[in-house]
């Protein structure tokens, strides 16, 4: 990758620096930079000595978060800064929690970028942190103390510093390691990838109070949070902002429209559940009514719609509550009694008492989603059998059996479970990890020829 476009179009990164690595040309801010990321080999080098100081490190393998950009130009706080560098930072770090079962710490892993801010004006250089995690961004500036001897390896110490202000509560402490470093500065620590620094912040109204520190150093800061709106404000006028914007809000739209689509798919998924369609035909048959061989035929069921979709029932009424089974044989026949489907069921009521009581267990019922595909007249065949004997006499009534046809039915239940699951499975890829990935391709496929 060469230097990106932005870096040129903002008009500041215009001093040439060649890389001692790969010898290409790149474009800094200060002419006077010490060390410097290469956007071609991906390695940082130490300009004094013409040195590298890391492996190479693609911003491929570290992608953005959101518009934030190395080069860009922000008015925040009454001043004019420019974004340096970019630090891809993995915590690993304990955060307070208070709910209805208590309060303590947890342990958490996050990772986060943090940009270098620095003020345009000649003459008034000041340094200022922007930070972008999974929850947002802040805003953080250093800030002087009275004294220095804040711990934040030691949480006892780090809390005797800063024992006596108001509203005072540790709500963070742990370690960071650098994972990624692009864009200039003049200092190798802590800025060198591979470093781990500890920290420890506390809670005061609004703001959070930092210390930092590492190999030989200790840094003091002050953070607040900041929307996104306030950082649109603040880029207007930075190349590619718009188009992000337009793009950030064109994909709301489709996730807003595809939410409501899901809901309604939801919503039908739910009422279809619990609708079978309006009954058309209904056959009640006695065993006893049902001929070993040539079974039990029924009137003429009509179908006079070829795109609805049928749901047929099938089930059974034992006359007995003794244990007791009977196997049912369903065929669909066309106009001419040919057979055009058949199902088929093992029907069966039992009962018993154990240590817990007295308990019963049955399988009764059975349906099927249908679709015909002529109008006309079909018939339905009915047979019933136990383990060993047809039902054709009286003496052998046992069950009355029943047999529906409705129409309308909306769904298939096999189709509406599947349809639930993909509506499910379709928030999830709107909302979560999946979902912002998606996002991040659908914007940046409408900027990419502006990097």
């Amino acid at each position: 990758m060469n230097t990106p476009t932005i870096l040129k179009k903002t008009g500041n990164f215009t001093n040439p620096k060649t890389c001692p690595s790969c010898q290409h040309t790149n474009y800094v801010w200060e002419q006077d930079v010490r060390y410097m990321y290469c956007y071609k080999c991906g390695v940082t080098s130490d300009l004094a000595f013409n040195r590298t100081l890391n492996e190479s490190l693609q911003t491929e393998d570290f992608p953005y978060y959101s518009f934030l950009r190395v080069g860009q130009i922000l008015h925040l706080e009454e001043k004019e800064f420019i974004i340096t560098a970019r630090l891809r930072y993995r915590s690993a770090h304990k955060e307070y929690y208070t709910s209805d079962e208590g309060s303590g710490y947890s342990n958490e892993k996050w990772y986060f970028d943090t940009y270098i801010l620095r003020t345009t004006t000649e003459g008034k250089d000041q340094t200022y942190y922007l930070s972008e995690d999974k929850e947002g961004y802040s805003l953080g500036m250093p800030v002087t103390v009275d004294k220095t001897d804040a711990d934040p390896t030691n949480l006892e110490l780090f809390t005797n510093f800063y024992e006596g202000r108001a509203d005072y509560r540790v709500t963070e402490y742990g370690s960071l390691f650098l994972e990624f470093f692009e864009g200039e500065t003049e200092k190798e620590d802590p800025y060198a990838v591979g470093t781990q620094t500890y920290f420890a912040t506390y809670q005061e109204g609004m703001w959070s109070y930092t210390v930092e520190q590492g190999d030989g150093w200790k840094e003091f800061s002050a953070e607040k949070k900041i929307s996104k709106e306030e950082l649109y404000k603040a880029l207007e006028g930075n190349p590619f902002i718009d188009t992000y914007q337009e793009r950030d809000k064109g994909f709301s739209t489709i996730r807003k429209v595809t939410s409501a689509a899901a809901v309604v798919a939801f919503l039908v998924f739910l009422v279809s559940l619990f609708s079978d369609g309006t009954p058309i035909s209904t056959t009640r048959v006695d065993t006893k009514d049902i001929d070993k061989i040539k079974g039990y035929l029924s009137k003429p069921i009509k179908i006079d719609d070829t795109e609805t979709n049928y749901n047929i029932e099938w089930s059974i009424n034992f006359k007995s509550t003794q244990n007791q089974g009977m196997y049912v044989v369903v065929e669909l026949l066309d106009k001419d009694k040919n057979v055009i489907n058949a199902v088929e069921s093992d029907f069966w009521y039992e009962t018993g008492r154990d240590s817990e009581g007295n308990w019963t267990e049955s399988a009764t019922s059975e349906s099927k989603y249908f679709k015909f595909l002529e109008e006309g007249n079909y018939f339905a065949r009915i047979y019933a059998k136990t383990d060993s004997t047809y039902f054709n006499t009286a003496s052998k009534s046992q069950a009355i059996i029943n047999f529906t046809v409705n129409k309308g039915a909306l769904m298939s239940r096999y189709f509406l479970m599947l349809s639930g699951f993909l509506t499910i499975v379709a928030l999830f890829i709107s909302f979560g990890k999946i979902g912002r990935t998606i996002r991040e391709k659908y914007i940046y496929a409408g900027i990419k020829d502006e990097e």
